[in-house]
């Protein structure tokens, strides 16, 4: 596993030696390029972990930058992304950050599939580092309003059995369900089965197929559309599993080595275990017992090459009997004492080859600043090195040794954990019982009466526990996501275990013994060139001014940008001699569109506008995929009743839409399917849609509008542009593979069309991701690539640059004598969620909700940051009678 941002490391391996004396020079270096390459950090402060369809997910953005974790003024814009369980980019919003801050929210459409799903979170400067770094938290989201289907899963042998029951837990007997399996982005099996009276499918399966992503649809007793996922399990005879890691890397011959042990259930999870470390007469050399997530370390003498034998206990008394990695008779490697309260102790250990006498290295960095070294020679077997933690911050720190020619030999990541660095955050109610209905005050106070800043910016959210599921306060919080999951790569389980209560240094330790360890690469070299991504202050509007119908940059045209939501609102620019230009620093909401006009020093139009579309970063693997659950809906069965009752309620008194039925579709022999061109870009095939009109059809059209006007079901036309009859929302139009805006469907003509497909339903819309989630309509002309080009005028370029998410507010119902702000059924599962507290110059601040109806516990949790960078949370029970 690497940690996050080691420029140390490919700085100290430039191609050329570096002698001692060059080591301030090399230092200030170092220092120099952390400064131009600044760390910023994401946290997303989310009301809850488990949601439902129709349901909001509220959240409060941190960004933060530096070792001090202050709030950042690098970035104006961060991304906040919903990416479904097949791994799709469903959702993604644009927030405005301000001094560090931002507020959003993403509604939860109705026809979402019940699953894990990712909340991930970065800003374009992030983008420069793996998206392993970025936010990414798993959340449970179960569909109670178009889907209503709850499933059971096992695995018998080679077979997969699935259990189909409405919510009322009556068996889906007799159902035609269609079901694929896809593993590496390829599908490896797909079929059609029909359930038994006991609504059961069987679904057989053969070695190449483990782990794969499994997809069935079918229809449920509403006749609507319904999609499941579940992850296939990686082996038939699946058994816990245990690694072994050396502290620096290698167990080295003659003498101490410190031993950490990573014990895992099949699905990646830790499971408690001991384990025996046996020599070759059967002698125990040593043991080891892991803490609860099946991670510990113990003190280990090898004296002899030959192997070592190991017996682990697991915890549901399984056992494993393997080897040690090969003892070395070469190398380096370290023990470091991280229990003192003042210092940091190192031990260097080498062997006899490695002892030459000449200086060697202890340097002490955090995310590429140094802040400590020091030297020694090489002489004997073990070289101690001391750091005061007073000079260190506090984080993930990096221990790096290097030899006389500053290349370095070992490698280890140590957590310091300061308390100063940690917000002092009390909070307290007015009793710890209420009845139902009523009004709770919470009052918040934010650092020491020493401290001479004690404003703090802080978000709040306060959740029923009964619809949650789980332990919150193991999930990830600002804490772990800032001092852990930020800096390191790779999935942490239950985050929230390491900061729940005492800070668990020793476990943390663990943590980086089994998984911030790693074997050095020595081969980079340091990346002198402009970051690709650069902090965004605003959207930005680039493109290329080209010569007429050709790619020839066509220099020094006039380029405006007009908002179409009023002409008298313009930018002016010159493209430059390779005719590129950019408007940036813009501030807009979503959905606005622009005019992009170019001429000529003569005024003349003759040119072709290029603006290319907004590049994202790859979805890429989930870090927490031993998190992703299967039968979401059954596992949340209780919050799914719960959630319809409540729904119900909002809709009876008009605060929420009716539930979206989504259409099954039938296809028989009597009604055959319309052949759509061979040349469609219909992602599910030519044909393989709710609705196909010919070309035929559209011989007398006047206009591609006027002809499908009235024709198209589930399609409405507003000034021009289609709309879905559900919810009134935009269509997407794709004409040959080209995503256009709807108001140029004015500008094709109709004899030029091949086929129009209408893709409505959930079936078709998925494989689209967030461009089919109100439908689309897929255009092929008879030209087929480069039509789009007949229909745009010289000079001129429509934009729809994605903009600024403006924030819904959380409906906070009061039960007062006079107010018209009351529910008849309060069911809420998030009670409350307050983003905005901001606490005075005495560190005071306060916020209030009213309980709901359903008697239970609350959970009350606020987090936040102040203006000096330290992190606070504190987390409240009370409980509703």
């Amino acid at each position: 596993m690497n940690l996050k941002k080691l420029q140390l490391l490919c700085l100290l391996c430039l191609p050329f030696t570096i002698f001692a004396q060059d080591v301030q020079s090399l230092l200030a270096k170092i220092n120099s390029y952390h400064d131009h390459r600044p760390i910023e950090k994401l946290y997303v402060h989310l009301d809850k972990h488990t949601y439902t369809a129709g349901e909001t997910i509220w959240f409060k953005l941190y960004d933060v930058v530096g070792v001090e974790n202050l709030l950042s003024n690098l970035s104006n814009i961060a991304y906040v992304d919903l990416i479904d369980p097949k791994g799709d980019k469903i959702q993604s919003v644009k927030i405005p950050v301000t001094s560090g801050l931002g507020i959003g929210d993403i509604s939860l459409r109705d026809t979402l599939i019940e699953g894990t799903y990712r909340v991930r979170g970065y800003t374009n400067w992030m983008r420069n580092d793996s998206s392993m770094y970025f936010f990414d938290q798993p959340v449970n989201i179960s569909n109670g309003r178009s889907d209503n289907v709850i499933t059971s899963s096992t695995v018998e042998g080679n077979q997969y059995i699935i259990r189909l029951e409405d919510l009322n837990k009556k068996a889906l007997e007799k159902v035609t369900v269609r079901y694929s399996m896809e593993k590496n982005g390829k599908v490896v099996k797909r079929g059609k089965v029909t359930s038994d009276e006991n609504g059961e499918i069987i679904l057989p399966f053969q070695e190449e197929q483990f782990g794969a992503r499994l997809s069935i649809s079918f229809d449920n007793a509403n006749k609507n559309s319904v999609e499941k996922i579940f992850k296939l399990p990686a082996g038939i005879a699946q058994k816990n599993s245990v690694q072994f890691f050396a502290e620096g890397g290698n167990f080295l011959l003659g003498g101490l080595n410190n031993l950490a042990i990573k014990s895992l259930r099949p699905d990646g999870k830790g499971i408690k275990s001991k384990t025996l470390i046996l020599t070759e007469k059967s002698d125990t050399a040593a043991m080891v017992e892991t803490n609860e997530l099946g991670m510990g370390a113990s003190m280990l003498y090898i004296d002899h090459e030959g192997p070592l034998r190991t017996k682990t206990t697991f915890d549901d008394g399984t056992i494993v009997e393997s080897e040690l990695p090969k003892v070395v008779a070469s190398g380096y490697n370290m023990v470091v004492n991280n229990a003192g309260a003042t210092k940091l102790f190192a031990q260097v250990n080498l062997t006899e080859d490695k002892r030459t006498n000449q200086d060697i290295y202890f340097l002490v960095q955090y995310l590429g600043r140094v802040y400590y070294v020091s030297k020694q020679k090489a002489s004997k077997r073990e070289i101690a090195f001391v750091a005061q933690k007073a000079d260190l911050p506090s984080g993930i720190l990096t221990i790096t040794i290097l030899d006389h020619n500053m290349v370095p030999v070992v490698e280890r990541p140590v957590f310091l954990y300061k308390e100063e660095s940690r917000l002092p955050l009390s909070g307290q109610t007015e009793g710890s019982v209420y009845g139902a209905r009523k009004k709770v005050t919470v009052q918040l106070e934010t650092g020491k009466a020493t401290d001479t800043v004690r404003n703090a910016a802080l978000s709040a959210s306060v959740v029923d526990l009964s619809t949650v599921g789980g332990m919150p306060n193991l999930m990830g919080n600002i804490y772990s996501s800032l001092f852990l999951q930020a800096d390191i790569k790779g999935y942490i389980e239950k985050p929230g275990f390491y900061f729940d209560g005492e800070v668990k240094v020793k476990d943390i330790d663990y943590l980086l013994l089994t998984q911030g360890w790693r074997k050095i690469d020595i081969q980079g070299s340091l990346d002198t060139a402009a970051p690709a991504f650069a902090p965004e202050k605003g959207i930005t509007i680039a493109g290329q001014t080209r010569k007429l119908g050709r790619k020839a940059p066509f220099p020094n045209a006039k380029v405006t940008l007009v908002s179409t939501k009023n002409f008298m609102d313009f930018i002016d620019t010159t493209s430059n001699e390779n005719g590129d230009f950019v408007f940036d620093e813009l501030f807009f909401p979503d959905s606005v569109k622009f005019l992009v006009t170019a001429k000529d020093t003569k005024g003349k139009n003759n040119i072709d506008i290029v603006v290319p579309g907004e590049t994202a970063p790859i979805v890429g693997a989930n870090r927490n995929s031993p998190d992703e659950l299967n039968n979401v809906n059954q596992l949340l069965a209780a919050d799914l009743t719960r959630s319809k009752q409540y729904f119900a309620g909002l809709e009876s008194q008009g605060l929420m839409e009716k539930s979206i039925a989504i259409e099954s579709v039938t296809v028989t022999a009597r009604a055959p399917r319309k052949k759509a061109s061979e040349n469609s870009s219909n992602l599910n095939g030519p044909g393989n849609a709710d609705q196909v009109i010919t070309a035929e059809e559209l011989e007398t059209c006047a206009t591609l509008e006027m002809c499908l006007q009235g024709r198209l079901m589930g399609v409405m036309f507003q000034n021009g542009v289609p709309h879905t009859t559900r919810g009134g929302g935009e269509m997407q139009v794709v004409l040959d593979g080209m995503y256009i805006e709807g108001d140029q469907l004015s500008m094709i003509n109709p004899v030029d069309v091949q086929s129009v497909e209408v893709l409505r339903n959930a079936s078709y819309t998925a494989i689209y991701g967030m461009h089919g989630g109100n439908g689309l309509i897929i255009i092929t002309s008879k030209t087929g690539k480069d039509a789009m080009r007949n229909y745009v005028p010289k000079g001129i370029l429509t934009v729809q640059p994605k903009g600024l998410h403006l924030n819904k507010t959380f409906y906070k119902p009061v039960y007062e004598v006079d107010s018209d702000k009351k529910l008849n059924q309060d069911l809420r599962s998030t009670i409350h969620w307050e983003p905005n507290i901001i606490t005075d110059q005495a560190g005071n601040g306060k916020f209030d909700f009213y309980t709901a109806d359903r008697p239970g516990k609350y959970l009350i949790t606020v987090e936040g940051i102040d203006f000096m960078g330290r992190i606070g949370r504190k987390t409240i029970e009370i409980e509703v009678k």
